[in-house]
């Protein structure tokens, strides 16, 4: 007869019986740990493992069809680490199965599935979600990691609460397959992924992926798609304090798409007049030391201004103007601008 404590009923369909087996869990959880620190050699630290393994494998069960969540999700924390730090090998395949089958597994707690994941994330990407980790921040080999990006993308994938993992694991694995040279599959995974409808993602995190979509199509000079992502992006959002940057961003994508594609003077003119008006923004409200609606983020407009400044962006606002055909617009437009008396700073626009 068992001696874990239970509450609540398991019959008339009014509480799920729950079991209490916190030091049944603490015991299995020394006795696992104890296998792998008795051996002594490779041979015996490969057999410990699948011993320990398969001991709180079985103690998996018992706390999720006794519905002790807590332990539940320490023993599967516990599982994932011996997984880890036991498996010699470089592909950590133990590690990868270890996950696969804890996630799979009938009846699985959606807290156990998140706890999996959150263990596992800072063992594969940097502290902002999907910078996959390099070097010595890495506890794994490359190849172990690029897998384990794709093991925990595939698990999050249709998962409601999951859905900002699922995002995130798709940016790392896009950045992994753009290193690799292959742009249009990494463009092809981003597009799999419909953020603009995830409420779990902040609007920054929303617009930073967007604009990513858009930079891999027009990398691979998918112009029809580029465009019709740009779409997904609210003018108004761009607006927002703290958007400064990623504002500078999309208009410096969207003048690339004028340029190579549609090849739209006036639309190119009105991109880099936009550029040059969050600059100014940002300069003005650095000037008072306030904050203007796009005075957030300034020291990202200022990095990107390394690139292209309010001189450039400004002469260039100039010259495809100059190059639009004729029309109430344009010459609206030319004369706001010849009242700029930044105008005057650059030579050849005197």
């Amino acid at each position: 007869m068992s001696s874990a404590a239970t509450s609540g009923k398991a019959t008339g369909g009014q509480l799920e019986e729950r079991l209490d087996l916190t030091n049944e869990t603490t015991q299995k959880i020394a006795q696992a740990t104890s296998l792998l620190q008795t051996a002594d050699s490779p041979t015996a630290t490969a057999a410990a493992l699948t011993a320990a393994l398969s001991l709180l494998s079985a103690h998996e069960k018992k706390c999720r069809t006794g519905n002790d969540t807590p332990s539940l999700l320490l023993v599967c924390q516990t599982m994932l680490t011996l997984a880890r730090d036991g498996d010699a090998s470089s592909s950590k395949q133990v590690l990868r199965d270890t996950l696969q089958q804890l996630a799979t597994r009938r009846s699985q707690k959606s807290k156990a599935i998140s706890c999996m994941v959150e263990t596992v994330l800072p063992w594969i990407v940097e502290a902002d979600g999907y910078t996959p980790l390099s070097g010595e921040e890495c506890p794994l080999d490359v190849e172990a990691r690029d897998a384990l990006i794709q093991a925990v993308r595939s698990i999050a994938e249709g998962k409601m609460y999951l859905e900002a993992e699922f995002a995130r694991m798709s940016r790392s694995r896009a950045i992994l397959l753009e290193g690799e040279g292959d742009v249009a599959e990494a463009a092809n995974v981003l597009g799999e992924v419909h953020v603009e409808t995830y409420g779990s993602l902040s609007k920054r995190e929303k617009v930073e992926f967007v604009l990513e979509q858009m930079r891999l199509n027009l990398m691979r000079k998918d112009y029809v798609r580029a465009h019709i992502v740009s779409n997904k992006i609210k003018k108004s959002t761009l607006e927002e304090e703290g958007m400064a940057s990623l504002k500078v961003k999309y208009y410096s994508l969207l003048a690339s798409y004028y340029q190579q594609h549609d090849r739209d003077a006036l639309e190119l003119a009105k991109c880099f007049h936009a550029i040059y008006g969050t600059f100014t923004g940002v300069m003005a409200s650095d000037k008072t030391g306030g904050s203007s609606k796009n005075g957030g983020g300034g020291e990202n407009v200022m990095a990107a201004e390394e690139t292209m400044g309010w001189k450039e962006a400004l002469t260039n606002t100039v010259v495809f103007l100059c190059l639009s055909e004729y029309s109430n617009e344009v010459k609206d437009m030319m004369e706001r601008i010849r009242l700029d008396p930044r105008l005057e700073k650059i030579v050849e626009c005197r």
